[in-house]
């Protein structure tokens, strides 16, 4: 499968200096797509039939609820209800029609396989995967053939762990067998460092609230508890499509 790279975004998220750019770049996917849905592709029958078709989990449900645009959301959830409604038309007939414990278990049954299928493909999601996908292979294919990348990785942040994860996952697929290890080996080494930066800076603001050392200097350690957080779960997640 051919991976369109994502050159521009991965170059301007490592000089960003953030403790994870995929965290930044992912985030800023999420709000690109709750804008999307909400914005005039509402009213495109195409976009109208996949929303019917997939709709949204329940977070990004949540959030395009939350973005203060009622008729968006009502003219996406008239036709998504509608669909819905024909979806579970059997399973719903089959739970009237129980006329005992055995009936009522199966019906019961088939109404909670309808509706896992149904809350299944999140159209936000997929979109998050997909890009989430080429933001990996992006890294790993430019630390590959660009020495001026490959510097300005290493002068980095590094990665929530989600991420370094995800990284390493897909260096295999963006990376021949002959370069990988030495990629694993660097982005290790990176994410190590990085975690110990965190770590110290965490232990300072730890001891910074005791009264011996209220009046000594911060250091930058005012957001340590954040940093040390979002290091360790990621801000912007999805689930990886490795």
């Amino acid at each position: 499968m051919k991976i369109q790279l994502e050159t521009i975004p991965v170059w301007d998220g490592i000089k960003s200096n953030s403790e994870c750019y995929i965290c930044d770049l992912m985030g800023e996917a999420q709000r690109y797509a709750i804008s999307f849905y909400l914005g005039s592709s509402v009213m495109n029958p195409e976009t109208r039939v996949r929303v019917n078709e997939h709709g949204f989990c329940y977070k990004h449900s949540q959030m395009l609820v939350t973005a203060q645009n009622s008729q968006g959301v009502a003219l996406m959830a008239d036709t998504y209800l509608a669909m819905s409604r024909e979806k579970f038309e059997h399973s719903f007939n089959e739970l009237l029609g129980a006329k005992s414990a055995r009936q009522a278990k199966k019906a019961i049954e088939h109404f909670s396989e309808d509706l896992k299928k149904r809350e299944k493909g999140c159209l936000i999601c997929t979109s998050m995967q997909d890009r989430l996908l080429r933001y990996y292979y992006t890294t790993a294919y430019l630390w590959g053939e660009d020495h001026s990348f490959r510097e300005a990785l290493s002068e980095s942040k590094g990665f929530c762990l989600h991420h370094f994860q995800g990284l390493l996952q897909q260096s295999q697929k963006a990376l021949s067998s002959a370069v990988q290890p030495e990629f694993v080996r660097a982005l290790t080494q990176l994410e190590l460092t990085n975690l110990d930066r965190i770590a110290k800076d965490v232990s300072w603001m730890t001891q910074k609230y005791k009264s011996e050392n209220m009046d000594k200097p911060w250091n930058g350690c005012e957001d340590a508890h954040k940093r040390g957080v979002n290091k360790m779960t990621g801000r912007s997640r999805v689930i990886d499509p490795l």
